[in-house]
């Protein structure tokens, strides 16, 4: 009976997580589900996580990422790079779930937003 049990709670947790994974999609489409389910862990792990991360902004071709360069840099106090004509890559502090929130909704020329969440500033700046 034990058994049958266990099973149950590893087919509980495994389908809660599938929910999650499928609602953090749906609420969040142009952002990658690694980066962003990252962010969730470390934002609800550690009370004082500081936001680090390494953001990459995917555009579509042919836009002016020189004005999308300029307004990160306005909003954010960070220099982004342009790699692939159409992506812009750049080291955050305090982006959290709702600044990237507020971010998609700020500028919904955004295909999607990857990269990399890490526990320290000092992480962030090592790549």
């Amino acid at each position: 009976m034990a058994e049958k049990t266990t099973i149950n709670k590893s087919a509980k947790l495994k389908s809660s997580y599938q929910n999650l994974l499928q609602e953090a999609a749906t609420l969040f489409p142009k952002v990658d589900q690694k980066l962003l389910l990252n962010i969730v862990q470390f934002e609800t792990t550690y009370g004082d996580w500081e936001g680090s991360v390494l953001l990459k902004v995917v555009y579509p071709a042919g836009k002016d990422m020189e004005t999308k360069k300029e307004w990160i840099y306005k909003k954010y106090q960070r220099v982004s790079s342009v790699e692939e004509n159409r992506t812009l890559r750049f080291k955050a502090i305090r982006m959290y779930t709702e600044e990237i929130e507020k971010l998609l909704s700020e500028d919904s020329e955004i295909e999607y937003i990857t990269g990399s969440a890490s526990l320290t500033p000092s992480d962030a700046y090592a790549t």
